[in-house]
């Protein structure tokens, strides 16, 4: 495994990642205050629809990098040119049905909700942002070899500061006070000029990949796409349809409301997530790596991943009511309930420690094992968030999540891969999982009560809920790291081997 790929795919996303979350609350509120909560659930729920039109790309990118790790460990370029052509093949295909499909999204979008905007500039905004998705089909090809290489730390730094850069424009937009089509002008101008850009940068490093010699395209890529195809629409049926369900029946101010309580916690996902799966194609060639011990490596990547999902789990729970209501300028309508609270952390805890899981599985190539799971979870997750929210509000579309991720996902993946990938018995993992949330949730009650007993610093300014969540943060990592280092072997092996690896690359400068 070139851990040192791994290091630097972690350290450039995690650095470059934090700062989108930064500009992202400045705009959400700026744009809420300008232009109104309704337009802003209006942009939330057309992202949402767009995001399920946009379910071949990331579908693609793990079938065309399963692919390609074994060729790529060999150095085997001919075989790497032939997955590659017969896959950028479909590609286009793709391309020019993601672009019709949304010509048709668009003009039936107005008439699922009551839209804040004319008819024709509702249909207008939908195509300003899901035409740049279509085009990128033409461009993505060489954008996965690079990431399955292991070098997607040379595209991400681009792709991020491009994202950065599209924030900042927009904050300068609304303090402008500019007309919002320019808001929508500039997302749909970002997603083209990253797919550009990367493109530009792999076929830099790879410029091979422009050959056309005389080798009949790889149709693997095909059948291995049928299964990812699958796999993340239950995951976007999972995790995006609650916009969906909430434009339905409550309208978009309420989407807006819970865009923005779910806003913190799908920033503080994004960050935590680019350190988690950023090892995911050393994963790929470790597993094709007979000698490798394979369960030892998970186990630390395991840990690591909840030990980051309870510190981000715990401080959530604890402090979004509070900010929420800072962020929003104590609208009532944003108030959070505890209960809600809770599905947000638990949500975000489960999210976090699956990845390990759902690496390995995938790594291996088992999502073709788990198309009738998923079937399963996307359809259990949309009929229950209908039922729940009924009585429940937005409540409910989050107990939806949580009730579908720790029954119908959780009793199958671990399952899958101790069985088929670790050959040893799925009870040892969920020990594992519930021994940890057992410790999450003990430290969990104590913040609370702790951030509980100083309301009165707390709500006294936002200087000093700002000190307080600080306090908070550094208290509840310190005992997660000193109960992680002194309970688990494998974490403790797992800060080692990161320690020497800092170690090394500063004796190498």
């Amino acid at each position: 495994m070139r851990t040192r790929y791994s290091f630097y795919n972690f350290l450039v996303s995690l650095i470059t990642s934090v700062a989108l979350p930064v500009f992202g609350f400045i705009k959400v509120r700026m744009f809420i205050d300008l232009y109104g909560s309704d337009l802003n659930g209006l942009q939330l729920t057309i992202m949402n629809v767009i995001t399920f039109l946009n379910v071949f790309e990331l579908s693609y990118s793990l079938a065309f990098r399963q692919l390609l790790f074994q060729p790529l460990a060999r150095g085997d370029r001919q075989k790497v040119l032939s997955i590659y052509h017969g896959a950028v093949k479909i590609f286009r295909i793709t391309g020019v049905v993601v672009l019709a499909a949304g010509a048709i999204a668009a003009l039936l979008f107005p008439m699922f909700a009551q839209s804040p905007l004319s008819y024709g500039e509702t249909v207008t905004m939908f195509l300003i942002l899901c035409v740049p998705f279509g085009i990128s089909y033409f461009l993505m090809g060489p954008n996965f070899v690079i990431i399955a290489d292991q070098k997607e730390y040379k595209i991400n730094i681009w792709i991020q500061t491009i994202a950065i850069a599209r924030m900042v424009l927009m904050v300068i937009v609304i303090l402008l006070r500019l007309p919002y089509i320019i808001i929508f002008l500039i997302e749909g101008l970002q997603v083209l000029i990253a797919n550009i850009t990367a493109r530009q940068i792999a076929l830099k490093n790879y410029p091979w990949l422009k050959e056309k010699g005389p080798f009949a395209p790889d149709t693997s890529f095909r059948q291995n796409a049928r299964y990812t195809i699958v796999q993340r629409l239950s995951t976007l049926a999972t995790n995006n349809t609650d916009n969906l369900v909430i434009t339905y029946f409550m309208g978009y101010t309420m989407t807006s409301v819970y865009g923005s309580y779910s806003y913190l916690t799908e920033s503080v996902s994004k960050i935590i997530n680019s350190a988690i799966t950023s090892p995911i194609n050393s994963f790929g060639n470790l597993f094709n790596d007979q000698g490798a011990d394979s369960y030892s490596v998970f186990t630390e990547f395991f840990n690591f991943a909840v030990y980051i999902a309870s510190i981000i789990g715990v401080c959530i729970f604890v402090v979004i009511g509070r900010f929420v209501l800072i962020w929003m300028k104590m609208r009532p309508e944003y108030s959070v309930t505890l209960f809600i609270a809770f599905l947000f952390a638990i949500n975000i805890f489960y999210m976090t420690m699956r990845e390990p899981i759902i690496i390995c599985r995938d790594a291996n190539g088992l999502f073709r094992d788990a198309r009738g799971n998923a079937y399963l979870l996307a359809i259990s997750k949309v009929v229950l968030s209908i039922v729940l929210i009924q009585p429940l509000g937005i409540a409910g579309v989050l107990l939806a999540t949580m009730v579908t991720n720790w029954t119908v996902d959780f009793l199958y993946n671990p399952v899958l891969v101790y069985r088929k990938v670790f050959h040893l018995n799925p009870l040892r993992y969920y020990k594992m999982v519930f021994s940890r949330l057992a410790v999450a949730a003990v430290v969990g009650v104590a913040a609370y009560g702790a951030w509980q007993t100083q309301q009165a610093f707390v709500t006294s300014s936002t200087l000093h809920f700002l000190i307080a969540c600080v306090v908070l943060g550094l208290i509840v990592f310190a005992v997660f790291t000193v109960i992680y280092w002194c309970c688990y072997a494998s974490f403790r092996k797992l800060i080692r081997r990161g320690w020497r690896l800092i170690r090394n690359r500063m004796e190498k400068a």
